[in-house]
Formats: C-alpha cells, sequence, structure tokens
C-alpha cells in the first residue's frame, strides 16, 4: 500500500448552517468551541465599511443560510493562533521598505540539521538550492522571514506598523509566534492598512498558492482574484486548526478557519465560502488609476475594420453638425455613425478616447486594465451569464492577448477586430466582470490559443461547444481541457499548475498500452480518453488529479517511480468502479504490471 495516498478532501459536501446573531466578541465561534465537531465546522470572517462580520459554515445537511454578526462595541474578542500568518507581516515590512534581503539556501547537509530544522526547511527548497521573497510567502517558509536572519530590529519594526495598527502583538518581532493570540478583527483590520504597493506585491506571490500550492484543491471553486495565506497550528486540545487569510478581488480583507490542516480544510469548505464571501464591489475596481493588483494595462483600437465616419453625443441635436463629439475622453452616450451607414449606441465610463486629426476619420480608443479588457472580451464574443462557459472564455481571451497583443510603452497593444478579439466598447457588465477576475492572472501555456463561436478545431475551442458542455455540468477547467488538451493553466508570471514531465508521460503512454491486454479483463477499467498528464510534483506526495486528468509525481526512472506511476494511472482508469479506491488492489495490480514489463 502506498502511504502517501489520502482522500480527496473536495469530494465532502458541506452546507451552510445558521449561527445565532450576536457580536464577535460574545459569540463562541464553531471551529474554537469545546463542544464543536472536529471537521463539521468553520468559520469565515471579513471586514467591509468598518464592520466585522462573521459567518459559520456547517457540514450538517441543512439549506438554512448563515447569519452575519457584526462587532461595533469593542467587546473583547474572541483570540485565534496566529499561526504562520505572521510572514505575512514580514514580507509587508520588507516590501514598503524596500529591504533588499538574500535569498535563503537550504541545507544541504541533511546529518548537519535538526529536526526541528528538517521540518521548517521541508516547505522552502530541495537541499542544496534557494528561495526568493514571493516564493517563501506562497510556501509558507519560515526561515527565510525569520527577523534574526533578516536583521530587523524592534525600534523600526513598531515605528512602521504603529502607524498601521493598535495591535499588541505587531509591536515586537518576538510576537511573531504561531501560537501566539490575535482577534479576528486586530487581523483584519492590519490586513485592511497593507499599502497598495504591500497589498499588490502579496496578491502577485500567493497567486502561487493557488495554482501550485495547498489552494490547488480549492481554486477551481474559490478563483484566483481572491488571494490568501493559509496556515496552520494546533488548538489548546491539540487538534489541528487551519485556514486561509488575505483579500477577495476588491480588496476586502477576510479570515477563515477550521479544524484540520490548511490543506484539508481549504479542499474541504471551498465550495461553501464561495457561496459565502461577499460578492466583490466592482464600482472603480479597474480604473486605470485604481490598477494597483495588476501588472499590465491594455490600449485598444477599436472598429478597426469599420472607419468611423462621426461621433455626436447623445441625445443628438436638432443641428446635428453643431452637436459633434469633442476629441478626448468620452463619458456619457454616444451615437457612433459608420462609413458604411451603420450605426451604434454606446455608453462610456470615461476610459474611451475620441482622436480627431486633419483629414483622417475620427478613433476611438481605449485604455483599460487587463480584467477589464478581459471582461469586454467576454460581453462581446461570449455569454456572461453563462458562468463556467464565461470563465473558460475568460482564460482563453487572456492567453490570446498575451500570445497576440504588442507591448507598446508598457501595455499591451491590439486591435478590435474579427481577425483578432471583438471588445465591447461599453462598459463590462457585472457577470463579464466575475468570469473576469474569478480567472484573474490566468493563461494557458502549451497551446496556440484560438476560438470561434460553433468551429472547434485543434487548439480552437467552439464557444457554442463551451456553452452546451457547461449546461451538461462541466466546469471551466474541463472544458479547456477538452479544447486544449496539450495546455496547462498558468500565471502571468509563467508559475503553471503543471510543470510537465514529458519523458514520464512517454513512457506511462508506450507501457499503458502494452498493459491493456491485462486490464480489460479487470472489473471497472476503463482506459482514458486522452493519455492522462504527468506533471512535476513541487512538494508533498505522489497523487492523481481525476478531475483534469493529471498525475503528479517526480519521475520515471526507478523502479518505485514507475510502480507509482502505475498506481496513480490505475487511479484514474477504475475511477468509475470500487476498485478504484481500494488501496490494496491498486498496488497489487500495479506491481503486477511493472514486473512483466521490466
Amino acid at each position: 500500500m502506498r502511504l502517501w495516498k489520502f482522500a480527496d478532501p473536495a469530494r465532502k459536501l458541506v452546507r451552510i448552517t445558521m449561527l445565532a446573531s450576536t457580536t464577535i466578541g460574545t459569540m463562541a465561534m464553531l471551529p474554537l468551541s469545546a463542544h464543536a465537531d472536529e471537521s463539521g465546522t468553520a468559520t469565515v470572517a471579513w471586514l467591509r465599511d468598518g464592520k466585522v462580520e462573521v459567518r459559520g459554515l456547517s457540514g450538517a445537511q441543512s439549506n438554512t443560510p448563515s447569519s452575519t454578526s457584526s462587532n461595533q462595541d469593542g467587546k473583547t474578542e474572541q483570540k485565534i493562533p496566529l499561526g504562520s500568518l505572521w510572514k505575512l507581516f514580514v514580507y509587508a515590512y520588507l516590501q514598503d521598505n524596500r529591504v533588499q534581503e538574500s535569498a535563503y539556501t537550504c541545507n544541504a547537509k541533511k546529518e548537519q540539521r535538526s529536526k526541528l530544522e528538517k521540518d521548517e526547511e521541508r516547505y522552502c527548497c530541495e537541499p542544496g538550492d534557494q528561495v526568493q521573497r514571493d516564493s517563501a510567502l506562497a510556501r509558507s517558509c519560515a526561515p527565510y522571514f525569520s527577523p534574526t536572519r533578516l536583521g530587523l530590529n524592534d525600534k523600526d519594526w513598531k515605528s512602521y506598523w504603529q502607524t498601521r495598527s493598535d495591535a499588541t502583538w505587531l509591536q515586537r518581532t518576538a510576537q511573531l509566534q504561531p501560537d501566539t493570540q490575535i482577534s479576528v478583527r486586530d487581523l483584519l483590520e492590519t490586513l485592511n492598512k497593507f499599502s497598495p504597493q504591500a497589498r499588490a506585491a502579496a496578491r502577485t506571490a500567493l497567486l502561487e498558492t493557488a495554482v501550485q500550492g495547498y489552494g490547488r484543491e480549492a481554486w477551481a471553486q474559490l478563483g484566483t482574484g481572491i488571494r490568501y495565506k493559509t496556515y496552520s497550528w494546533h488548538l489548546p486540545d491539540q487538534s489541528a486548526f487551519g485556514g486561509a487569510a488575505g483579500w477577495l478581488a476588491d480588496g476586502t480583507p477576510f479570515w477563515f478557519g477550521a479544524r484540520g490542516s490548511s490543506r484539508s480544510t481549504l479542499g474541504t469548505w471551498a465550495s461553501a465560502l464561495a457561496t459565502t464571501l461577499p460578492a466583490p464591489r466592482w464600482a472603480g475596481i479597474n480604473s486605470m488609476d485604481n490598477v494597483g493588483d495588476e501588472a499590465h494595462c491594455v490600449d485598444v483600437d477599436f472598429f478597426a475594420r469599420y472607419p468611423l465616419r462621426e461621433v455626436l453625443p447623445l441625445p443628438v441635436s436638432v443641428n446635428p453638425t453643431a452637436s459633434t463629439a469633442r476629441a478626448g475622453a468620452m463619458t456619457g452616450k454616444f451615437r457612433l455613425q459608420f462609413a458604411n451607414g451603420n450605426t451604434l449606441d454606446i455608453n462610456s465610463n470615461g476610459s474611451l478616447n475620441l482622436q480627431r486629426l486633419p483629414g483622417m476619420a475620427p478613433q476611438i480608443t481605449g485604455r483599460f486594465s487587463v480584467n477589464d479588457y478581459v471582461a469586454r472580451v467576454v460581453d462581446r464574443e461570449g455569454d456572461a451569464a453563462n458562468v463556467q462557459a464565461a470563465r473558460s472564455l475568460a482564460i482563453a481571451a487572456r492567453t490570446y492577448l498575451v500570445q497576440n497583443a504588442a507591448l507598446d510603452h508598457g501595455c499591451w497593444r491590439i486591435a478590435d477586430a474579427t481577425s483578432r478579439q471583438r471588445v465591447s466598447a461599453n462598459p463590462p457588465t457585472e457577470a463579464a466582470m466575475d468570469a473576469a477576475w474569478f480567472t484573474d492572472d490566468l493563461i494557458l501555456q502549451g497551446a496556440n490559443v484560438r476560438y470561434h463561436n460553433d468551429s472547434a478545431g485543434t487548439n480552437r475551442m467552439s464557444l457554442k461547444d463551451a456553452a452546451k458542455q457547461a449546461s451538461q455540468g462541466w466546469n471551466f477547467e474541463r472544458i479547456l481541457a477538452a479544447s486544449y488538451p496539450q495546455a496547462s493553466i498558468a500565471s502571468f508570471n509563467g508559475k503553471s499548475d503543471c510543470q510537465p514531465l514529458a519523458a514520464a508521460q512517454t513512457w506511462l503512454i508506450n507501457n499503458s498500452s502494452k498493459w491493456q491486454a491485462i486490464l480489460r479483463r479487470e472489473p471497472g477499467f476503463e482506459n482514458p480518453d486522452t493519455p492522462p498528464a504527468v506533471c512535476a510534483l513541487a512538494t508533498g506526495n505522489p497523487y492523481s488529479d481525476q478531475k483534469r486528468m493529471r498525475i503528479y509525481a517526480r519521475g520515471w526512472r526507478s523502479l518505485d517511480e514507475r510502480i507509482t506511476l502505475a498506481h496513480e494511472y490505475l487511479h484514474l482508469a477504475l475511477r468509475f468502479h470500487p476498485n478504484g479506491a481500494n488501496e490494496d488492489y491498486v498496488e497489487k495490480l500495479a506491481r503486477r504490471l511493472i514486473e512483466g514489463s521490466t
């Protein structure tokens, strides 16, 4: 039996149940209650408009929505362990003070390390490798952020945090310990006081948590607009306690906690969190003056194939020549008159610009944040109301932008045209914004991405097919996997949720074809329609991902690595049969296959 196999915690069904309305200061927070079930309850809280709102989640079979409670009276609040969240505050200090610290090198001499040092370093890097600040935060590398290593002094530390928080635990670096007790309100208020620069940098770094880290089993439900640092610690009764804290897409700080490790709690409660956390407030979030979290802007040349004859403000005056729109920023409603005789009424929020040059037709350009641009493409090319299809289109559209636009003075530049991808001149709908921010920063890697309304092909998604697949219950990951089978989801900075092990995949394809004669006699065997992708395992134990048809492993050269590949392949091939969950059966069959092929 391969000891590293574990059940997928995301399969556990959870529902929201009601908490008695009270203040956070007097409520018994369910995960911390001595009477709470060890795995059946969780708590999530957020800060908005100066109020901390708390909701309880429960595994109980109840359709009753959770109640909201807020704390406005300053009463003593329930305490929670700081866990590994202390690293987030060191990160902000380093970022705002522009500290140029050295990378952390993991000790290559294993025999010289204590058990504690080995435990601390196991999240950082392989022995002899180095880790930089952003990856250290995403991987929760404690040695990297050690105040002693960084040479932090209490005077400078206190001076920095006194202007941002009244929390006593932030006044001395000695308090940066996992067992330090803090209040949810203090945590949320301090996260809310992060500078725009520190928050933007932390959001960028923490994307790795969702794509490659402990959030990988939850991000399909939570998306990547939400960014968080995970934590795990233990309660006074020594039971595990974990969760996450960070920001929603609009900057709203939140905290989540439950009994269990950060990995298990995120997987278990992802669906409930997705339906409980407040919807982001999109007003102003895509203004180019408030784009902090995004690294790029997009300049669009509108109506590239359809020359304009005139632009008129609405309502149109009795004398059209006296009411032509002035050059410059466009705010309000306009009527566009095209050279071919067609007209189009649009509404601009100031992000469009009208150019009038002597002897030339009027031209309209727009400058948008990346997600504003993506949302406008979703509105123009697809159906934003079809949630899963819209999410798949959002990732495809963002990928198309990166693969086809030119970088011009720090912004992507692309035309609004059928030969490229069409862009709505109107502000994006809320549904399109949801799709763009749910997939924030994500692109496809490994395929030249195209899409068409109704014609599918190699690396070309049919939008009609995507809509139909979504209506059949497919989520956006499955839709993208069917349209771009060789691609993997990655971030703007190149971090991918699958670093292909090409040699291992080739070995598996060649050998699995030889195993068919044996496997066809096994109850429940179904050869996967497409060969499973074999991805490099960053940390932890090998496993198979049935939703994405992937195997995460370290290699294929040794006997044990080949048995592992066969073992995980069998979990995928037997996924619809009870035998697929029988570890002894799968392990014995994997050894039989390998012994017969070596």
